[in-house]
Formats: structure tokens, C-alpha cells, sequence
């Protein structure tokens, strides 16, 4: 019976007010911001001049984000404060799931090749804490990207499977 109460508890906390309360995690997906940083901006200009089509501009933008911000699973509870810091702020390092994601997404969508309807957000289930990662479509097929997991080595085109 203990049992039951402890999963009920665990499934309250991190499914449901986790989803509330952690920026870009919730059950309604956030809007791509009108202003984003002029480095950033600078960065989808780049990026697209120099991509022959869109899923080379979606491997560009994962390795942009891969190069740059870093996943861990100790640091997402260590610091899971930096999951409620502005995004836009952090030059470089650690980045939970929630904002790596949200930054390909703002890139994908600001560059013009990718809608908001051709981005998925997914959540791995029988997970210890919620992890996300993207579905993009590209010319009709979806393309898992998870740059979270890439110091995992899950490669672009992959996704985490479990305990994130």
C-alpha cells in the first residue's frame, strides 16, 4: 500500500506539477518569442545561407546546440534551477532537456524552412524525471532529435529510450 501511495506522490510531482511549473515543459507548448537576441538571430542567418536544404539546416542547428550547451544527469538535479533561467541568457554549458529543445526549436522556426505543426515535442515515458526531445519533420519523414542525449552519444536521428 505504501508502494502505491509513493507512485502517486511520484506521478503528481514530476508528471503533473513538474509539467506546470518548469518553463517550456508544460502542457501547452510555448510560443517561439517576436524579438529573439541579435546573436542568436545572426547564428538562423548563418546557419541558413550555408545549408544546401532543410534537414542539413536541422543538423547544423542540432550541432549548433550540441556544441554548445552540454546535457547531465547529475547536473539536472544538482542544478535544476537553471531549467527556470531565461535561455536566451545562457552563453554556454549545461541546459536541461526543456531548453536545448526550445532553442532548436526557436532556430528551426525562425529560420522559415519549419513550422510550428513540422516540430513534435515528446516526452520519454518510464522515466525517472520527464525528458523531452523533438519530432521534426523533414520531406515527410519525422527525424527524433535529442541534443540533450548527445553526451550520452545518442546520435542525431535518435532519441533516449530510458532513464534519462
Amino acid at each position: 500500500m505504501i508502494f502505491l501511495y509513493v507512485l502517486l506522490a511520484y506521478i503528481i510531482l514530476v508528471w503533473i506539477v513538474g509539467r506546470v511549473i518548469i518553463p517550456h515543459l508544460g502542457f501547452v507548448r510555448e510560443k517561439i518569442p517576436a524579438t529573439i537576441p541579435l546573436e542568436l538571430q545572426s547564428k538562423i542567418e548563418e546557419l541558413n545561407s550555408s545549408s544546401k536544404d532543410d534537414k542539413d539546416f536541422l543538423q547544423k542547428s542540432y550541432a549548433y546546440i550540441t556544441q554548445k550547451y552540454t546535457g547531465s544527469r547529475l547536473k539536472t538535479v544538482t542544478q535544476f534551477w537553471r531549467a527556470f533561467n531565461n535561455v536566451f541568457a545562457q552563453s554556454s554549458g549545461f541546459l536541461p532537456c526543456t531548453g536545448q529543445n526550445f532553442l532548436l526549436r526557436t532556430l528551426l522556426v525562425r529560420s522559415g524552412r519549419f513550422t510550428e505543426s513540422d516540430i513534435k515535442v515528446k516526452t520519454v515515458p518510464l522515466n525517472f524525471f520527464i525528458h523531452q526531445y523533438l519530432l521534426v519533420r523533414v520531406d515527410g519523414a519525422w527525424i527524433a532529435v535529442d541534443p540533450w542525449a548527445s553526451f550520452l552519444k545518442v546520435p542525431f536521428g535518435r532519441k533516449l529510450v530510458f532513464f534519462g
